[in-house]
Order: structure tokens, then sequence, then C-alpha cells
């Protein structure tokens, strides 16, 4: 864990900096691995253990309860949708209520279509049963989005909510409709269908390759079709892993004890189907981002704000979250390679910094004396 301690002259909060709750150790058989190799060892950690993963369906130790910890505004008790902007909330008494599900209104999604595997939920199978991407989602597009691929609608959409949309495109291995999820999304939903080509490399004799919009092939690697290879590729660059990722991945390791570390590490990626195959994976020299040298703070002698001084001229963008994903300081441009922020409230924060090329983030702690 990498820490880094601000004081003022005079104490009046602490600013500490450190990386996720990754578990030490938990990624080091990944060092020395490249391409399939890799792949297959973040297989094997993945799958280590899948006892722990909860039941399908409403009630206790079943996937409502998850969604409950993993998908809920603990501020609001909205239920975050990443297919819809209609609002829905957990009551308050959803507890005592045995966690229900919302029937028509809000589904339990797989991300990944279980019909891709060949199986249905009553045939008990881990995939159809990984909170790594399952998602609440609105029923009606859900319902649209049947088992249609991730894509790019280049036609007339079929079903269009204002956030996401089903229709027709055209792709180098595949034509037909496809589903098509907001651009702040695109990249959370690459990474967990990354994720899945991943954890479940193993369904080489369950991928029902007779479906043409199934976007995996029946082998450990890649798994991904050429066509999706470059769609996730380039999906995951576009729209790089966001705090709601971060603070999600740690709420569904908690449950399932098993992490996607496409959101952890995301460069792993590159490392397995993108433009850094055939290089060896160290996760020493791999969690030095560019950016994390590029900054220091300082103080004001009233200590009524902090200062990020940066060492570079690039665009940069800050954002600073709550750890429920709330942003509380908007991406604010600079001058003179400075940007005053005022102090906030004693509690824990993510502090994200975005150039062209990187993004950087870290959690920021404050503690008034």
């Amino acid at each position: 864990m990498y820490k880094i301690l601000f004081t003022p002259l005079i104490l009046f909060f602490t600013v500490t900096f450190y990386y996720s709750n990754i578990p030490s150790g938990y990624y080091s058989t990944l060092n020395g691995k490249q391409s399939a190799a890799l792949k297959t060892e973040l297989h094997n950690i993945i799958c280590h253990d899948t006892t722990h993963y909860l039941t399908y369906g409403s009630g206790t130790n079943h996937t409502w309860q998850g969604f409950y910890s993993t998908d809920r505004d603990t501020l609001t008790n909205l239920v975050i949708d990443m297919y819809s902007d209609s609002l829905h909330y957990f009551p308050e008494d959803y507890i005592s209520l045995s966690y229900p599900g919302f029937g028509q209104k809000i589904h339990i999604e797989h991300s990944v279509p279980k019909s891709w595997w060949g199986c249905d939920i009553t045939h008990p199978d881990c995939a159809a049963e990984d909170l790594n991407h399952m998602y609440p989602a609105e029923g009606t597009m859900n319902e649209s989005k049947g088992d249609n691929p991730l894509g790019v609608v280049s036609g007339t959409p079929t079903k269009n909510n204002g956030v996401s949309k089903v229709g027709p495109a055209v792709y180098n291995g595949y034509v037909g409709n496809v589903f098509e999820p907001a651009d702040e999304y695109k990249g959370d939903f690459a990474r967990s269908y990354i994720y899945m080509a991943t954890a479940y490399q193993h369904y080489i004799n369950k991928w029902d390759t007779t479906k043409p919009e199934n976007m995996m092939e029946a082998d450990t690697y890649p798994t991904l079709k050429p066509w999706a290879i470059q769609l996730l590729l380039q999906w995951n660059r576009q729209d790089p892993v966001s705090q709601k990722e971060r603070t999600r991945v740690e709420k569904v390791f908690a449950i399932q004890h098993n992490r996607n570390p496409f959101i952890d590490y995301p460069e792993l990626i590159e490392y397995i189907w993108g433009n850094k195959v055939g290089t060896t994976w160290n996760i020493t020299t791999s969690i030095q981002n560019p950016l994390s040298n590029e900054f220091e703070f300082k103080f004001n002698s009233n200590n009524s704000c902090f200062t990020v001084i940066f060492k570079t001229n690039i665009p940069i963008a800050i954002a600073i979250y709550t750890i429920n994903g709330q942003k509380v300081l908007q991406d604010k441009s600079f001058t003179n390679f400075q940007i005053h922020i005022p102090i906030l409230k004693s509690g824990i924060y993510f502090f994200e910094m975005s150039s062209q090329n990187s993004t950087f983030k870290q959690v920021l702690k404050t503690i008034h004396n």
C-alpha cells in the first residue's frame, strides 16, 4: 500500500492517499506472465473459490441482498441503474422485508446474456450468479436488450430510452441488432464482458457458438471474437474506470471474495488483447501511474483550502467524489500550474486526475481536529 501523509503547519486536518483495498499478494502470481498465460492466471485467481456467490433471486443471501450493497446510493436509497434514467428506490424497510425484487419495473440483469453459455437460471451455474457482471436494470430496456451483443447502433433504433438503445449495426464478423449503453457506461460494460471472458474461459463446451450474436468463442484464448475485441478495447480506452466501478468492486469483493481485475488494473486488457500483447506483466511497474509524480499538495496559511501544484503543462482535469460516488468538486481547469480546492468536510473522498492518456485515482481522507 502506497501512502503519503500531508500535514499543514497548524494541525487542522490530514490528507492521506492510498490505493484501493486489494489484499496484499492478491495478484502476485501474475508477475512474469503475458498474453494467454496472463489471462489464464487471472482466471485462476477469480475462480479460486466461488462458494460465496449469492443465490439468484430475492431474499436473504440472494441477488437482491447483494444489489442492496453494490447498487444502492446510500444517501438517497436510489437504485443505481446503468440502463435507464427511471428512478427506483429501495424501501426504507428493505432489510426487514427480506430483500424483495422489483418485478416488472426493474430486473436482475446478466450484462453478458446467460443464453450465450447454454444454460438457464434453473440449472445452477456460477456465471449466472456472479455479481461482477450482474446489475439492476429497468425492465423494459432489459427485455429489449435481450441477448443482443454490445455495439454502436448505426441505423434507426428499435428502442431508445435516452440512456440506452437497441438497433442495427454492422461489424466485420457480425451484422444485426446490438445493445448500446450510454457513453459514460461503455467502459463499465466492456470491463464486465472482458471479466466474463476471463473468469469463465473454461466454458469451452458451454459457449453457444450457434448464436451469431455471441461475442465469445469456444477457446481459452482469446475467448472473445476479433470484432468484439476491437469494440471492447475501444470502449475501455474511451471510458476509463469510474469511481462508481471502484466503489462497486470493493462491495462485490466483500460478498464474493473475488474481484474484477480489469477495474483494479485496466491496463491488463492491453497486455492480453491490446497493444501490449507479448509484453510481460509486472505488477510493481504497472501500478506506477505517470500522473502520480506530476503534482504536489500545499496548504495556505489559514488552512481554508489546499492547493494542488502541477509540474507539467499537459491538460489535466480534476474531480473529487464522495465514497458513494457523488461528485463534490466538478472538473476544473487550472492556471499557472495550480488549482485551489476548498477544505472538505471530514470523511473519505476519491481524488481523480485525468489527462488524455492516463487517469490517476486515489483515496483522499480528511480529518478535522
